[in-house]
């Protein structure tokens, strides 16, 4: 990645609000509530945003937003992606959040990763062989992917624009939504919403999280026979989505 030139939360805003209206305003409320702790904001303004999430979630989004601290604000750049398979999308220590918006399409032969500080805005399309959120994302177009998978404790979400399509479709504590439809041959969600506003299409395994040990292979299962986050990144790292499953 390179970075091309900083931005103010007033030249992001004005740019996303350029390109759609409604990006904009999904992008700048999560943003306000949850980054800028932007008080001035009422809790009606951000009522679309709040629904989406469980009321767990967006009690905890309140508390981080009302003990936010004004004089940490977060890096905001535009930046470009450089010519390689993968890409790493991370902070160093003691740097705080980023906010890091590519205003073209992605494309990648490999994995595409947001680590739990970096909030993603792409203009645009992304491909990807798999895509790991523990951050946020925030993409005006569509996905194409063999595994999309969110974690992040239930604080940050992934939203599309368009439509996802994709081998493998899973949260793990994450909030995932698209405009469009869902076109998975399988779903696992444990501790969220996987949502489409246009309608899912799941051609073989739907897994709730109430039957984990009947369904998962041994190797992504913790010795209770949960889902074991790690073990689960590990392994589909080096084998096709639909090995996971028995």
């Amino acid at each position: 990645m390179k970075a091309l030139q900083s931005f103010t939360k007033e030249q992001l805003y004005a740019y996303l609000e350029s390109q759609s209206g409604h990006f904009y305003s999904t992008v700048s409320s999560a943003l306000d509530f949850t980054l800028f702790g932007d008080q001035s904001l009422h809790e009606e303004d951000l009522s679309e945003f709040l629904e989406m999430l469980d009321r767990e979630t967006a009690e905890k989004i309140k508390v981080a937003a009302l003990q936010s601290d004004d004089n940490e604000q977060p890096t905001i750049i535009l930046a470009e992606h450089e010519d390689s398979t993968s890409l790493d999308l991370v902070t160093e220590d003691g740097e705080g959040y980023k906010v890091i918006l590519f205003d073209k399409s992605i494309n990648l032969s490999g994995t595409l990763f947001i680590e739990d500080y970096i909030i993603l805005i792409v203009i645009g399309n992304i491909e990807a062989e798999n895509i790991i959120v523990n951050g946020s994302l925030y993409c005006t177009g569509n996905l194409s992917c063999d595994v999309l998978f969110g974690a992040s404790g239930n604080d940050h979400e992934t939203y599309f624009g368009g439509n996802i399509s994709s081998v493998l479709i899973a949260e793990n504590g994450h909030y995932t939504v698209a405009e469009g439809s869902i076109h998975s041959k399988y779903l696992i969600s444990l501790h969220n919403v996987i949502e489409a506003k246009a309608g899912r299409i799941i051609e073989n395994i739907t897994l709730d999280g109430s039957n984990e040990a009947e369904v998962l292979c041994p190797e992504i299962l913790d010795e209770n026979g949960y889902f074991e986050e790690e073990s689960f990144l590990n392994f589909i790292s080096n084998h096709p989505p639909d090995s996971i499953f028995k």
